[in-house]
């Protein structure tokens, strides 16, 4: 008897048939939406990670531009610069920025006298700056009548063979807000260009640096540098915590303005995260219905898995461990105007950061800070969530209200008292707590606001009582 000719198999083989394709079509459309969801969730997650890499290393010559110009060394140098030799003049500060190339790295390191318009840097008097018959010093009067802190520029450095540097230029101004001069540091384009070499590489995408016009100011290709011009990019947003996303028939693009710098950053990327998806699913369909189950189940489950451990990588600060305030803004944002019940909110912040900062520098600062994630974890870690939502400012929220609030900070503060390193021998913190039941009905937004007031009441105690000791 031939099967294929008997009815009943036909039947039974035709609606295997159908099942099988229909169970694709589920599993097709499935598929389709989650990974179009896991798509948006992985390009945010791409952007966050190569935006923070980038903000990393461009942040610290800021923060040593800054550094600098509020050095009373180098104001009080350039008040009396007329009452010394020029011999006496280059010697100091040749002295000065040799410690600042030595110290950090940078192949540049300089001070401009806005009186005398001397240029120094570590090797002595560079040159004299002339605005008006030298074309290449048009920056400096471009920077001064600009009137902001600190700017950054691309532009060929003279002492060392005319090579590609970024210069972070930074305003010197005395007491009473008059220009001094200007300093600051560069750092040598071939550094950067590592960086985004090592970027490209590692996430598979291509990341430029450009200005508010698209003109192109860093990229692994030199030629490409204050010459070529992204077209089509969406350069009109200024907050730093949005992402532009863009996708084309090729891939996708990401702009996000970076504030310190003032500059965007621009990543492409020609991935299809689908493609791979849709064909396994594909050739599944070509073999067996249990093999397409059994692909598309192992599918999802590392997309999750990968995407999950993504997402835990956004939501961690690299520097203590504690979740971060991208993770803390998520939470607040969908709770803060909900009247909130059992719940009591802790705000703690660093005292003397600055100042450990100013004497001991800042991997001091960055102890300190570790330091009181430290305590904060040891202590509230099994009570609640811990976040560090600022650069000393931190965060626990605790779902009950069974905590005193004065022994939660007597035993705190006890805590923080035992710590210490090597190069730091004290930290302090100000800790305000605000609890759902003193407060009747409370929304989240206020039981934060209770909280700050009682921090920032403990910290005005903590400098008043410093000032009086000192």
């Amino acid at each position: 008897m031939n099967i294929f000719k008997n009815k009943q198999f036909d039947l039974a083989f035709s609606l295997i048939i159908l099942s099988y394709l229909a169970s694709f079509a589920v599993s097709f459309f499935l598929l389709r939406s989650v990974t179009r969801d896991n798509n948006v969730k992985v390009t945010n997650i791409l952007a966050t990670r190569i935006y923070e890499e980038i903000n990393n290393e461009l942040s610290l010559p800021i923060y040593v531009g800054l550094t600098m110009s509020n050095d009373l060394f180098m104001i009080d140098r350039l008040q009396k610069e007329d009452q010394f030799s020029d011999e006496d003049n280059v010697a100091a500060f040749r002295a000065y920025l040799s410690r600042i190339k030595k110290g950090f790295g940078y192949e540049a390191a300089f001070v401009v006298s806005e009186k005398s318009h001397n240029y120094y840097t570590f090797k002595g008097l560079n040159k004299v700056i002339d605005v008006e018959n030298d074309p290449h010093d048009i920056w400096y009067k471009i920077f001064v009548d600009k009137d902001i802190r600190y700017d950054l520029d691309v532009d060929v450095n003279e002492a060392k063979n005319n090579d590609w540097t970024v210069f972070f230029n930074t305003r010197i101004e005395d007491g009473n807000g008059n220009l001094m001069g200007t300093c600051g540091v560069g750092v040598q384009m071939d550094n950067l260009q590592e960086l985004f070499y090592n970027i490209e590489h590692k996430y598979n995408v291509k990341i430029n640096l450009v200005d508010e016009k698209g003109l192109v100011q860093v990229d692994v290709d030199e030629i490409n540098i204050e010459n070529a011009v992204l077209e089509g990019l969406d350069l009109s947003k200024h907050d730093a915590e949005e992402y532009s996303i863009e996708y084309d028939g090729n891939g996708f693009y990401i702009t996000k303005f970076v504030e310190n710098l003032g500059w965007y950053l621009v990543i492409r990327s020609t991935d299809d995260y689908s493609g791979t998806s849709y064909s396994i699913l594909f050739i599944s369909f070509l073999v067996l219905l249990v093999v397409l189950l059994l692909v598309l189940t192992i599918a999802i489950y590392l997309m999750m898995r990968n995407n999950t451990k993504l997402v835990k990588a956004s939501t961690e600060d690299r520097l203590t461990g504690l979740m971060n305030r991208n993770a803390y803004e998520i939470y607040i944002g969908q709770v803060k105007d909900k009247i909130v019940k059992n719940t009591t909110y802790i705000s703690i912040d660093v005292n003397g950061l600055k100042a450990v900062n100013d004497t001991l520098g800042h991997l001091a600062g960055d102890e300190l800070i570790c330091g009181a994630a430290q305590c904060i974890q040891s202590y509230f870690g099994s009570k609640g969530q811990c976040y560090r939502i600022g650069g000393d400012e931190f965060a626990v929220i605790i779902p009950s209200e069974e905590y005193d609030s004065k022994m939660l900070c007597e035993e705190f503060h006890k805590i923080v008292c035992q710590w210490k390193t090597t190069y730091v021998k004290e930290l302090s913190v100000s800790m305000g707590v605000a609890k759902s039941t003193d407060y009747g009905v409370v929304s989240m937004k206020k039981l934060i606001e209770f909280a700050d007031v009682a921090m920032y009441r403990e910290k005005e105690i903590y400098y008043k009582n410093n000032s009086k000791q000192r």
